[in-house]
């Protein structure tokens, strides 16, 4: 695999983990410049101050200071796997 279909795989996998471990989050891929955005569809009123930002070419997420204590918490946990189980496994699958 190259670069780009390396980026692709761990992208499409993020997705799928998002999707099966976080579905209070819906995708908005609407952005472009390479940023998806997670937004809660928690119906609170608070959707943009917890929304995540996850760039697809750095493979790192973000969110506001002031955001939730839940969605820090969520932003650990995805970084955590996407480091620690997708990269690597997909790493080595390029080997």
């Amino acid at each position: 695999m190259n670069k780009t279909e390396i980026k692709k795989q761990i992208n499409r996998r993020f997705y799928q983990y998002v999707e099966d471990n976080f579905p209070e989050y819906d995708i908005d891929a609407s952005e472009g410049y390479g940023r998806i955005y997670l937004i809660p569809n928690t119906g609170e009123g608070h959707e943009a101050d917890n929304s995540i930002e996850y760039h697809q070419s750095r493979h790192e997420l973000v969110c506001f200071n002031n955001a939730s204590k839940k969605t820090h918490e969520d932003v650990a946990k995805m970084q955590s796997y996407i480091s620690n189980n997708i990269i690597p496994f997909v790493t080595l699958l390029t080997v």
